[in-house]
């Protein structure tokens, strides 16, 4: 906690002077640092500064947990999946000991009070979730390895946020959870701070080459520039994740009455997981990142 401490109050120190050294003198602010990445999470210090908005709860909340079967659980390699009013459960074995599971329900401030409580974590969800799924859901949650159990409220930036909001300023920017934090409903949280990576490598790549190593901070052909590519084409295919995760969960989560299992059912797990909504996801091509060797260049990370 300390360690951690120490680093915001050190990074949101070095944004401070960044801040002061761009406005007594704007020809030399970036000298000293060419870029600065935010990957700080999502409560990220360095998207405060940018002044996005801090993450929503959700109105949801998530466990999840390995339990261990040292003689062999006998299941195949499958994941299940279980839906019920306000809650959606799921197991998926690893291998042949181990089997990871998680369970979604539409609460969110009461999980707060057994976050970091493995063992009321495990009661709770026994006794107040898993009476109704299949009597083995209950057998994984049992055999439970302590230190894997977590509790926590899903959060997420509001979309317009996120495309209207100041993604960058300057040579400081964001990526992954610091800029578009998302629920996990569809899986892509992980995915996108990997595309942000190679599109702002791409953009920042393609800048080294084009000015064989000579990077300017003022003028054409900056860094500042760069990156501002770089959150005008994430944002768009970020923002779109948000809305869609959000969607996902609510649709997913959101009851048993006759129009919800008809919109759960039969138009988001037929035609959108299994359809358009899946290729969109999962077929996005983020590009490529340049090929070229600091020895190809004139003058290798020279910073005017």
């Amino acid at each position: 906690m300390s360690c951690q401490m120490t680093q915001s109050i050190s990074l949101r120190r070095l944004l401070q002077l960044i801040q002061k050294h761009m406005m007594l003198c704007p020809q030399l602010s970036f000298i000293w640092l060419m870029v600065l990445i935010g990957c700080d999470g999502i409560h990220s210090t360095v998207a405060r500064w940018l002044g996005l908005s801090e993450p929503l709860n959700a109105g949801r909340s998530a466990g999840l947990g390995l339990a261990v079967f040292p003689e062999g659980h006998g299941l195949n390699k499958e994941v299940r999946l279980f839906v019920d009013a306000g809650m959606r459960a799921g197991y998926v074995p690893l291998n042949d000991n181990e089997i990871y599971w998680f369970l979604v329900c539409n609460c969110s401030a009461e999980g707060e009070s057994k976050a970091r409580n493995p063992e009321l974590i495990q009661k709770e969800v026994l006794e107040k979730y898993a009476k109704v799924l299949p009597p083995f859901y209950s057998d994984i949650v049992r055999r439970s390895d302590a230190s894997t159990l977590h509790w926590a409220p899903l959060m997420f930036r509001h979309p317009w946020n996120v495309f209207f909001g100041n993604l960058s300023k300057g040579n400081v920017t964001v990526v992954g959870d610091a800029m578009h934090p998302m629920t996990p409903d569809l899986g892509q949280g992980g995915c996108q701070a990997l595309e942000d990576a190679v599109v702002l490598g791409r953009h920042i790549g393609n800048l080294l080459i084009k000015t064989k190593g000579h990077i300017a901070t003022t003028g054409d052909n900056n860094v500042a520039q760069a990156i501002d590519g770089y959150v005008k084409e994430r944002k768009w295919r970020v923002t779109g994740m948000v809305i869609g995760s959000y969607l996902s969960g609510w649709v997913q989560n959101g009851g048993s009455n006759w129009w919800m299992r008809f919109l759960r059912d039969v138009i988001f797990y037929r035609f959108l997981v299994g359809g358009v909504l899946g290729n969109k996801v999962t077929g996005y091509d983020c590009g490529k990142l340049p090929d070229v060797s600091l020895g190809e260049m004139d003058n290798p990370c020279k910073i005017d």
